[in-house]
């Protein structure tokens, strides 16, 4: 099958010099995605490599499945690319495999990548409701047409902009399936567009696409994802790098290269780190760390924390550098099984932020090893800039802003609850508050290694109301606003926080 009013030879030919006259768009072992012009025309081309794996074995070609996928969506009258063509033993290279053609969307932007740049500069999305309700009925329209989709994510939905006017599309037909839509696919979706919706926004789409079921208080399908990802926290891939036999084969680590979506509240995860980087400053590092030469912010019998300033991804960046110590005889002996404390801040840093909570950015641990045994260890976050809760110049904040920033830090509180946490050192000191021209005072967490997986309930906003008692600024308007934001079981600790 060959594209409407084109000569079948010339596109075969186009085909035969795709690496010459194409852009790959995405290279990974089992697909490549390029991009090319035929006849005035975009196309893309994705490639599958022949390969044994018992998913092929049991659904045939990913190319087919793909073009039927999209077929699929067509016959139903979703917006989606209109399939062109398969091609079965297609060689790419010096590779043979199976590929579909598609004709491009152009304009168009993927919606994650349209989303989060509105999110990463704190201005509000253009027609968010519209673009909210156009989302919804694209998945109702799924689910009317009795389809399905394996995949859905907001990186498989593409957009078209014009003013009020609001056009989706979906993408990946190989998702596609008969038999309707499910509820985990639904939550998937609700995982994806969790960091920009509203309560109301999963309200309405939960209630025309879900069934008659209560929305889930914790996902499920985060929760997979999210181990999905903690599991690449020692791995070497696009997003973290590993570091071995460093500083005379003594030293090995991992460090954070980049996040695919960076936060507003933190420098570190806007930049590409390299390893060619930590190869240069981690010297450096060591040696001020053994010579005493870093500020010292603390230091106590269970460790230093530090501060120094290394250039990494072309940026000079602030960074705390913690060094724990083994204070007592038996830590010896029960970090052989769980790993001692700078790998669990490390870890436990982690998932705050995959779970959107701010926190001073993790992006590097390095232990020393003797036998398998860790001797020592460092792990390195950016450092937060601005004043602690416990010593923020309150009354200098305007009234809205003051308010805002006991709600937010109540938010958090009320946020690691629900994860089914516990914060056993919420006190004021462990909050910085990071100032924000566009979003007002942030609350910013320093301690992840207090956050522990028990379930008790309020723990944390009871320490921090105690611990805010002891500013000379704090009002009982302060402690209600916390309360309220941690709303609704903190409104009956403000009364006892008070006395």
């Amino acid at each position: 099958m060959a594209p409407p009013s084109t000569d079948t030879a010339a596109l075969q030919q186009a085909l035969r010099d795709l690496p010459r006259i194409g852009t790959i768009l995405k290279d990974r072992p089992s697909r490549q995605i390029w991009r090319f012009d035929f006849n005035h025309q975009t196309y893309f081309l994705k490639f599958h490599p022949r390969r044994f794996t018992f998913k092929r074995l049991f659904r045939g070609s990913p190319a087919m499945v793909e073009f039927h996928g999209l077929q699929e969506l067509q016959r139903a009258g979703i917006p989606a690319p209109r399939a062109v063509a398969v091609l079965m033993g297609f060689r790419l290279g010096s590779r043979i495999g199976d590929a579909v053609i598609s004709q491009a969307i152009e304009p168009a932007v993927q919606l994650d990548r349209y989303l989060h740049p509105f999110d990463l500069a704190a201005t509000p999305i253009p027609h968010r409701r519209q673009l909210a309700a156009a989302l919804i009925n694209l998945v109702h329209s799924l689910a009317q047409a009795r389809l399905g989709h394996a995949d859905l994510h907001l990186g498989n939905f593409l957009i078209q902009h014009s003013g009020p006017d609001v056009k989706l599309f979906l993408l990946d037909g190989y998702a596609v399936h008969r038999g309707g839509l499910k509820r985990s696919e639904i939550l998937r979706l609700g995982h994806s567009v969790m960091r920009y919706a509203t309560t109301g926004d999963l309200m309405r789409g939960w209630e025309l696409l879900g069934d008659a079921r209560p929305l889930p208080r914790r996902n499920p399908i985060s929760q997979t994802i999210w181990r999905t990802f903690q599991h690449r926290l020692a791995c070497e891939d696009e997003y973290f790098g590993r570091l071995d036999r460093l500083a005379g084969g003594s030293w090995s680590g991992v460090f954070a290269k980049q996040y695919k979506y960076p936060y507003r509240w933190s420098l570190l995860s806007q930049l590409n780190i390299t390893r060619d980087d930590w190869l240069q400053q981690w010297p450096i590092l060591l040696e001020m760390i053994q010579s005493s030469k870093l500020e010292i912010l603390k230091q106590s019998r269970s460790g230093d924390v530090l501060a120094t300033t290394l250039t990494l991804g072309g940026r000079d960046v602030n960074l705390v550098v913690n060094r724990p110590r083994r204070r007592y005889w038996y830590r010896y002996l029960n970090e052989i099984g769980r790993g001692g404390r700078a790998r669990r801040a490390w870890h436990k840093a982690w998932r705050l932020v995959i779970r959107n909570l701010p926190t001073a950015w993790p992006v590097l641990l390095m232990e020393k090893r003797r036998c398998g045994y860790v001797t020592d260890a460092v792990v390195v976050f950016e450092r937060v800039p601005g004043p602690t809760l416990a010593n923020v110049d309150l009354d200098a904040l305007p009234p809205d802003q003051r308010d805002m920033l006991f709600r937010r830090t109540g938010r958090i509180l009320r946020r690691i609850d629900n994860l089914g946490w516990a914060h056993f050192d919420a006190k004021a000191s462990n909050w910085i508050v990071l100032a924000d021209t566009q979003r007002g005072p942030t609350p910013v967490i320093i301690d992840p290694d207090s956050i522990r997986r028990r379930r008790w309930s309020a723990l944390g906003i009871r320490r921090l109301l105690r611990s805010m008692r002891e500013h000379p600024q704090y009002t009982p308007d302060d402690s209600l606003a916390l309360c309220q934001g941690y709303a609704p079981r903190a409104c009956f600790i403000a009364p006892d926080a008070q006395k």
